[in-house]
């Protein structure tokens, strides 16, 4: 497994490769974007730190990444672009493969079918905005050109792995690290980062909003078992803690790399464009001390389960806890 790292400018290289990242993934913002689209992100990201600034910026910082056979993905993944915006997003994508880019994510089914048309010399990838919630999903954007698929948030390890099996041509992608948002992205209109403390006095930002949601059965209740219900009861306790709080501070799903290791899973994302470099490297260097361990030490289950836990708390200061883990389903399990 592959740790994706985000990447937001030249000086962060270096380091980011000694603290073990193998990929990463980065977006950019010029002022003739901003200038004509103030408040619309063409990558899902407003305008301010997490963005490269020039694409002279950004060859370096492909250069001296691929001099150490780190590959970096440019995100053009806002979920749709009207017509209008097309020629400038175009005019990013070809300036950021003249640069050398590795691969575009991307969420916009209209602009996967108009860089599969322009036949470019790199992978296209969809983030998690493509929404893939299963394999017929998986399956349609791979013959749509696309070379791998991030999953969304919400499902748990048996969904991935059904999905896997069921999708052996195409390469995937899982969160691990870092903003569990409660919302589905690619259902999602807010912009992140956004916020305006005159309309939202007591949160950060809108994704905060406080909101209720509720299970609609597709069987009678009498048709369900007590392990369906238990597990539903499980689900609600966890997003209504999210939806009440919107806790972001470091949600996990490090215990899951055992799992993942065995269902071919080829990379594992921090998110956190930007994010500090203390940060970022604190990240990476937690996930490639648990990949190390996982792929050296031939670990148990529960072992490897101890030593996430244990490394997660001395890392962050902080025990697991079960709504704030991407994976809730391993908490279930001894460790």
């Amino acid at each position: 497994m592959k740790i994706l790292s985000p990447l937001d400018s030249k000086e962060e290289v270096k380091e980011l490769i000694q603290a073990g990242a193998d990929e990463f993934f980065c977006g950019l913002l010029e002022e003739t974007w901003h200038r004509k689209y103030p408040v619309i992100s063409i990558n899902r990201r407003p305008a301010g730190k997490g963005h490269f600034r020039t694409f002279a910026d950004l060859k370096e910082a492909v250069s001296m990444a691929k001099e150490h056979n780190a590959p970096v993905y440019f995100t053009v993944n806002e979920h749709y672009y009207i017509d209008e915006q097309y020629d400038l997003v175009l005019d990013y994508v070809k300036k950021a493969v003249d640069a050398g880019v590795s691969g575009i994510i991307l969420a916009d089914y209209g602009l996967l079918t108009v860089l599969k048309e322009m036949n470019l010399s790199v992978k296209l990838q969809v983030g998690t905005g493509g929404t893939v919630f299963n394999s017929q999903s998986a399956r349609f954007y791979q013959r749509m050109g696309a070379s791998s698929v991030t999953f969304p948030r919400h499902l748990t390890i048996d969904e991935i792995r059904k999905i896997v099996e069921n999708s052996p041509e195409i390469e995937f992608c899982v969160f691990i690290i870092n903003s569990r948002c409660v919302n589905v992205d690619g259902f999602c209109t807010f912009e992140h980062g956004l916020s305006d403390q005159s309309c939202f006095p007591l949160y950060r930002n809108a994704c905060m909003l406080p909101y209720h949601i509720s299970l609609s059965p597709q069987v009678s209740a009498e048709e369900r078992d007590m392990g369906d219900i238990i597990r539903e009861h499980r689900f609600l306790e966890r997003q209504h803690i999210w939806e009440t709080v919107h806790v972001d501070d470091h949600p996990c799903g490090a215990c899951a790399l055992y799992e993942f290791r065995e269902i071919r899973i080829n990379g594992v994302k921090i998110v956190g464009r930007g994010n500090t470099l203390e940060r970022k490297v604190k990240d990476i260097q937690f996930l490639r001390t648990l990949i190390d361990r996982l792929e050296r030490d031939n670990l148990s289950m529960i072992d490897f389960r101890k030593s996430a836990r244990e490394l997660y708390q001395n890392t962050y200061s902080r025990p697991c806890r079960m709504h704030m883990c991407y994976y809730p389903e391993v908490m279930e399990m001894p460790a």
